[in-house]
């Protein structure tokens, strides 16, 4: 996503795929909502930090590719600043792709929350198992595992507290809060400005 272009994702999605409603644009649409809502229930859960537009890669077909995972769990870029706020980046270029409307009341947008909060649902139906593959690497000397309470913190981030109800309310919450958040967009320009990474 940080590569220099004629224009933003949505026009980048036209010119590979054809126009809005053509068939090669809808699939490359849909492909990339599924593959961002998997994104956002394991962003919450992880935590990847560095979040640039550097590190958003997307394949042929629309879906969307994450990389650079050297900020996870407990650690993130700028001694720990936690500058990211947003559970997952959900930046104004993609929005447009996840809801042309503008206004979170698009069918598009609708798919992409009922995907995330699916997705989660089914991520606290197996948080032992995640926990319990997170934490063979405890002993690892990771950074990510050096300061604070990894661990404790997962389990926190999968609610068990809560009903099914209450856990879909607040991944809804959740999309509704990474949406075009101020710090992602600030994040993007701080990028931008350092690094030259296209915003």
């Amino acid at each position: 996503m940080g590569e220099i272009t004629d224009g933003g994702l949505y026009e980048n999605f036209q010119q590979d795929y054809g126009p809005v409603g053509s068939l090669r644009f809808e699939e490359a649409r849909d492909n990339f909502i599924i593959s961002s809502a998997g994104y956002a229930v394991a962003s919450l859960l992880l935590q990847p930090k560095d979040r640039h537009n550097g590190n958003l890669l997307f394949d042929n077909k629309g879906r969307l590719v994450h990389i650079d995972f050297g900020f996870i769990l407990e650690t993130s870029p700028g001694g720990n600043m936690r500058f990211e706020s947003a559970q997952f980046k959900l930046s104004h270029e993609m929005t447009q792709l996840l809801d042309p409307s503008g206004g979170m009341k698009s069918e598009t947008w609708s798919r992409f929350v009922s995907l995330c909060v699916k997705g989660y649902l089914a991520a606290r139906r197996h948080m032992d198992g995640i926990i319990n593959t997170v934490l063979l690497m405890k002993d690892s000397g990771l950074p990510c595992f050096s300061r604070g309470d990894p661990i404790g913190n997962l389990r926190k981030r999968f609610h068990p507290e809560m009903s099914e109800r209450e856990a879909a309310n607040f991944m809804i919450k959740t999309c509704l809060d990474a949406y075009n958040k101020w710090t992602t967009a600030g994040y993007d320009l701080i990028q931008y400005i350092q690094q030259g990474i296209e915003k």
